[in-house]
């Protein structure tokens, strides 16, 4: 009981996502991106190059709908985008 709702010996939430990263924003900009955290039913992505974080600005909406498709993610709401 304790192992489920702590979700221990499962990944975690961002490690699903970042497995799946790929297919939710496409090869290109997943390479200059890297999903961080899960805060506030925001997901923190860290973009390294100013293209593609434009380019996922402007598809938020549907990189956000893929993500909610995704188990466990269907609580996210939008993206907070991070340059380093």
């Amino acid at each position: 009981e304790l192992l489920v709702k702590h979700r221990i010996s499962h990944d975690s939430l961002e490690h699903s996502i970042r497995e799946k990263w790929s297919e939710v924003v496409g090869v290109a900009n997943a390479t200059y991106s890297h999903p961080l955290a899960v805060q506030r039913n925001l997901l923190v992505v860290l973009v390294s190059h100013a293209v593609v974080r434009n380019e996922l600005f402007m598809h938020k909406e549907t990189i956000v709908e893929k993500l909610r498709q995704l188990p466990g993610c269907d609580h996210i709401r939008g993206l907070a985008l991070r340059t380093n």
